[in-house]
């Protein structure tokens, strides 16, 4: 924190302190030492390398002792990027986070070397911890420090206005320093009584081109981070800038307010609703609200909140922090679908939690099919969650209280006001053709750009947005639609990057990386070194050998993409936002290459595995809004089926809603048929990729999606030809088929199978093992088996349930009632009977539903035998009871009665546990 340390001199008279450069030019210092006596007049600041200029007034508040000065930010602060706010709300005593405060006390000015009476002053930093709770009555932090043994109140004059930090945040400004105690105690002014001052917020807006967030500091290593204020389509659409006011959603917002103001210490509810409709602009307005001062109690602590982040910077993350919040706290989790694991881990945390400051997290979600309900059925009713509410956002929410026409002029004006912000802010651009000033907004430049593509509210903010672009340029304006308006001035915005760092920009190499980026994500530096790898070849395939990749050139361009788009979490880099804009262009990138980028990017050697799980993740998402990315990824799991597919399955069926996941399956089963079709194709190989995606639609259909995250399957392995015991080294495929189907063991997949984090794969029995095999044979792999659940409908199969239970039920009193009042009812031996032909049905049911077993007997003979056995029953009873019936017709009626029980129950069996069935079909 060095770097943003200055010292504040008032040259009227003697007073001096420190201050905080929260952005360049911005300073923010104690009143009483920029103001003594309340005299305004102008200030010097000098930092730390004795660089000063005059500050004039900005902002100030006597009462809270501090003020914001305005000075020339290319002699103070030019290279530092604009300050985060953060408070204290968890006292975890394992994982309390360190605070330091940096400033120029009298105890540390020299003379100066050559110049007499005159002094040099030097920096002193100091590490303390500050307490939460300590700010609860008279709204100061109390800073216990750790390391100085200080005690004299007159060497700490010129502390006061320095900054303290926490994990990066400022939580509070010195005041006061004269009021130091011994025991190593100073006095902060917490940060969230300067956002409660009238026009503090408004001020550092102004200057910054940036609204001000009150975060959660000791949390700041477990969320997300607001995205720094750049001159790029990427930040002004993300919803976390809050650029455009929220419009609409009011019912959804007082909705939330209310849920989370109830006095449930912790509750956990889901705000559901398609890709763009302003679901992240929503949370972030909910904790703007939420964290605003109640009128009349200015110390009263309002909420914080944020994001959780999907990579945690702390690692492994102190989720436990959670459980010791002391005042109200607001979590998100984004994507909440495709993260259950992490989200288990933080409502495990909150369960335990015994402190009654209310904590509320909220899960957003595309869709709510699978994950939701299972998540509610284990968590309704316990300390974490109530009922389980949802919140569901539909894309005319947004314009529900105003018109389209409306709604396009506010987001435009709200674009043009930030874009002359950003400009102020000294983060101008040098491509403007055309003046822009707020009052300059007027109707659409070009026609295309003033209709959404969809009814989406980010659909008509990007329209918006490249209206207002078109207007400051008229190359812009040549463009027929708004996504190519969006994707030029990005373009713009690399360009100034790359060329900054002496690159020669290539406009369509930097398309095709920024294209990696936004799929494949890189949450470590070895990620982002193999995605550029990835994206070179990919780039500039056709000449791997005439262009070989230039380890610097390779080096700048990952440094480019990270400068670009900085993560907002513990990942190395972020990504083109928000995701519409993102997959537009990777949909561009992949139509110009002739539909081959995805295919030769997904199964690159050097993505690892989550990378790889990141991309069909992805494009999956896009599917309903880019067909061209979901019938690339199709292809490129078709053609690397062994390496891709198994990933792409779980992902399918994990992170999307049936209607969708069915799609984006039938999609990748024919592009499979195609496959299969090639000459070089193995027709095993395929043949087991067809089975698994037709697993997939199943459990797609029946909600079983959770399968694929515990159990991995892997594809078929050769095997060795002189292992099936042939002279020549071949088999006879029919036999070698009918011999393995004789002696089956349904527990023996024919594939590798990891569960649990174990991997089991054939035994000495095993077909598909490869115990004892010689070295360098081949054979053709065994036909793997899947569990492939035949009937799909709920009802269905509660109906089939109901008549087998109801059918054993049947069978049991008619072959009772026959045991107990027949003249047979003295042989002992004849009660063994009635309880031998249930066990005869259930083992029916079970193995011939669950399974195929080839024996003749358990296929031919077995059901006819119990069939016919039930049936004689039947007629003992009915001439136990005087039927006058022909016996034949009897005979049928007893036969029409058992037998639909009897397939009843063979099909409940199939649809509770399911049948193995062999890939090929048989």
């Amino acid at each position: 924190m060095e770097a943003r340390t200055v010292e504040v001199i008032n040259p009227r008279v003697p007073m001096f302190g420190s201050g905080a450069l929260v952005a360049p030019g911005l300073v923010l210092t104690a009143y009483h030492v920029a103001c003594p006596g309340g005299d305004r007049q102008p200030v010097t600041v000098r930092n730390k390398i004795g660089q000063a200029a005059e500050a004039t007034i900005a902002w100030a508040d006597a009462e809270l002792d501090a003020v914001l000065l305005q000075t020339d930010r290319t002699v103070l602060g030019a290279s530092l990027p604009i300050v985060r706010w953060g408070e204290l709300t968890c006292d975890y005593p394992d994982a309390r986070p360190v605070c330091s405060m940096t400033g120029f006390p009298r105890a540390m000015r020299r003379p100066h070397p050559t110049l007499p009476d005159a002094f040099v002053d030097e920096l002193l930093a100091v590490d303390g911890n500050i307490k939460p709770a300590t700010s609860s009555r008279r709204g100061y932090y109390g800073f216990e420090l750790i390391n100085t043994s200080l005690e004299s109140a007159e060497l700490w004059q010129g502390m006061s206005g320095a900054g303290a930090f926490c994990n990066d945040r400022l939580v509070g400004v010195a005041t006061f320093a004269s009021d130091f105690r011994h025991g190593g105690l100073l006095h902060l002014m917490p940060a969230a009584r300067l956002f409660a001052s009238p026009g503090f917020t408004d001020t550092v807006t102004a200057v910054t081109g940036m609204t001000p967030q009150l975060q959660p500091a000791d949390l700041r290593l477990l969320l997300d981070d607001v995205p720094d204020p750049q001159m790029s389509t990427s930040y002004l659409l993300n919803a976390q800038s809050a650029v455009v006011p929220l419009t609409g959603m009011t019912a959804q917002l007082d909705s939330l307010e209310a849920w989370c103001r109830t006095s449930r210490p912790t509750d956990v509810t889901a705000v559901t609703g398609i890709a763009g409709i302003g679901k992240t602009r929503l949370i972030t307005e909910l904790i703007h609200r939420l964290g605003q001062p109640r009128p009349g109690n200015p110390t009263a602590r309002g909420w914080t909140g944020g994001f959780l982040a999907d990579n945690p910077i702390q690692q492994p993350p102190h989720y436990r922090m959670l459980a010791t919040s002391k005042y109200p706290l607001l979590l998100a989790v984004d994507y909440a679908e495709t993260r259950r694991d992490q989200v288990d881990q933080i409502l495990d945390v909150l369960a335990a939690r015994h402190t009654s400051d209310p904590v509320r997290v909220l899960l957003l979600a595309r869709g709510r099919d699978s994950w939701w309900p299972s998540l509610r059925r284990a968590r309704q009713g316990t300390s974490v969650m109530s009922t389980g509410a949802t919140i569901d956002v539909d894309p005319a929410d947004a314009l529900a209280e105003t018109t389209t026409e409306h709604a396009f002029d506010t987001a435009k004006h709200a674009f043009t006001e930030r874009i002359h912000t950003l400009r102020c802010a000294g983060l101008g651009d040098d491509w403007a053709t055309s003046p822009l000033r707020p009052e300059t907004s007027t109707g659409p430049v070009f026609t295309a750009a003033a209709k959404p593509a969809d009814d989406t509210v980010i659909s008509l903010h990007m329209a918006a947005l490249a209206d207002v672009l078109a207007a400051l340029n008229d190359d812009f304006a040549r463009y027929d639609n708004p996504m190519d308006v969006l994707i030029a001035h990005e373009v713009s915005y690399w360009k100034r990057i790359v060329e900054a760092r002496g690159e020669h920009f290539d406009e369509k190499l930097m398309r095709t990386l920024v294209a990696v980026q936004a799929v494949t994500g890189a949450t470590k530096l070895s990620n982002a070194q193999a995605a550029v790898t990835a994206g070179f070849d990919v780039h500039h395939a056709g000449f791997p050998d005439a262009a070989p990749n230039d380890r610097r050139l390779l080096a700048a361009y990952e440094d480019i993409l990270t400068a670009a788009y900085p993560s907002g979490d513990g990942a190395h880099w972020g990504s083109m936002g928000p995701d519409l804009l993102g997959t537009a262009l990777v949909a561009d990138v992949e139509t110009k290459s002739g539909g081959q980028f995805i295919e030769r990017l997904l199964p690159h050697p050097y993505l690892e595995e989550d990378q790889q799980h990141r991309a069909l993740t992805v494009l999956a998402r896009a599917t309903p809004t880019q067909p061209v990315l979901t019938a690339g990824a199709a292809r490129a799991v078709a053609a690397a089926p062994d390496k891709l597919l198994p990933l792409a399955a779980r992902t399918v069926t994990a992170e999307l809603d049936t209607d969708i996941a069915r799609d984006w399956l039938l999609g990748l089963q024919d592009a499979l048929a195609e496959q299969a079709q090639q000459p070089d194709a193995d027709p095993d190989l395929y043949a087991w990729a067809t089975d698994l995606v037709s697993t997939s639609l199943t459990h797609v259909e029946t909600g079983l999606g959770d399968y694929f995250n515990s159990t991995e399957w892997k594809p078929p392995q050769s095997q060795p030809d002189e292992e099936l015991g042939t002279d020549d080294g071949l088999v006879d495929e029919g036999d070698a088929a009918d011999e393995d189907d004789l002696d089956w063991d349904p527990e023996d997949d024919g594939y590798e199978r990891e569960e649990n984090g174990e991997e089991t794969g054939g035994g000495d029995d095993d077909p598909g093992g490869t115990a004892d095999a010689p070295a360098g044979t081949t054979s053709p792999a065994p036909r793997p088996t899947v569990v492939v659940h035949t009937i799909t409908s709920r009802a269905v199969r509660t109906v089939l349930t109901a008549v087998a239970l109801a059918h054993l039920g049947f069978v049991s009193f008619v072959t009772g009632s026959v045991a107990y009042f027949s003249h047979y009812s003295s042989e002992p031996s004849f009660w063994l009977l009635p309880p031998l032909i249930i066990c005869a049905h259930l083992f029916i049911g079970s193995f011939y539903g669950q399974r195929q077993l080839p024996a003749a007997f358990t296929i031919l003979i077995a059901p006819p035998l119990v069939l016919l056995m039930t049936v004689g029953f039947g007629l003992m009873f009915s001439d136990l009871h005087g039927a006058d019936i022909n016996p034949v017709v009897m005979g049928m009626v007893w036969t029409s009665l058992f037998s639909p029980g009897m397939l009843a129950l063979t099909y409940a069996f199939r649809a509770w546990f399911g049948q193995i069935q062999f890939a090929d079909g048989r």
